[in-house]
């Protein structure tokens, strides 16, 4: 069961927070005062505390993007032609 609020929660946020600042990774705008796990905690339960799992996040930014994959699509880059 997931203790996400916890005192080892809160502890790990406020190191996430200082150590790389208040840039949410989703958005990349500043203000970030939650935590996104990286591998949502209901595919992998096991790094829920992992410190390289974690990192600044909006917390509507957080809402937002669930427990979908963590996958950055690049811009569509137009072609030449139309394939």
């Amino acid at each position: 069961m997931s203790r996400i609020g916890g005192h080892r929660w809160r502890k790990l946020l406020a190191q996430v927070l200082e150590e790389d600042g208040d840039i949410c990774w989703l958005c990349g705008k500043p203000g970030a005062t939650s935590g996104d796990h990286v591998v949502p905690v209901s595919v992998a339960p096991e790094l829920e505390f992992d410190r390289e799992n974690v990192r600044p996040a909006h917390l509507r930014c957080n809402q937002r993007r669930g427990d979908t994959p963590a996958v950055r699509h690049a811009p569509r880059i137009p072609t030449s032609r139309p394939w």
